[in-house]
């Protein structure tokens, strides 16, 4: 055998494994809460793309002189509002409302909740109140923080944009 090889020894190799091991245990945390607000604010931008739509939707002629979206808009302009998600009534209808926003949005209506990225409980929804032209829309359920808090009795914790 030759007695000047230059590899490394077996102990050398289990130390640096060892130290790399420790560094992903400290750096894997942080990199997991980064990655949950990126998804918060992958939501927040949702949130802001279905208020612009809303905008623009209940302001349209066609949708403002369809008899058929008027029950919805009633709805959106209550102290409630509307989970567009979550209304069976609406997803089902074949309003002017529904396809001007699904146009706006660029999706089905229906599929909002699987455009969510961040942390949110079962029953999250997408809820819009409109207020003299002016939207809100909340995602009830989510967790604006990103400490995965999904809660709906946390307060302030729902991603909401006005």
């Amino acid at each position: 055998m030759d007695k000047n090889n230059k590899g490394f020894s077996l102990i050398e190799l289990i130390v640096v494994i060892a130290i790399m091991a420790i560094a992903v245990g400290l750096l894997a945390p942080q990199l997991l809460k980064y990655i949950e607000k990126s998804n918060v604010s992958s939501d927040i931008q949702l949130a802001d793309t279905i208020r612009t739509g809303v905008s623009i939707s209940i302001v349209d002629a066609e949708v403002q002189g369809d008899p058929a979206s008027q029950p919805f808009l009633t709805l959106m302009a209550s102290d409630a509002g509307m989970n567009i998600n979550d209304n069976t009534q609406f997803l089902n209808s074949n309003c002017v409302l529904k396809t001007s926003l699904e146009d706006a949005f660029g999706f089905p209506i229906d599929q909002i909740m699987t455009q969510i990225k961040s942390a949110h409980g079962a029953d999250c929804d997408c809820n819009v109140r409109t207020n003299n032209n002016i939207v809100k829309v909340t995602f009830t359920c989510t967790d604006a923080t990103g400490e995965k808090d999904t809660a709906n009795n946390t307060p302030g914790n729902d991603i909401s944009i006005e």
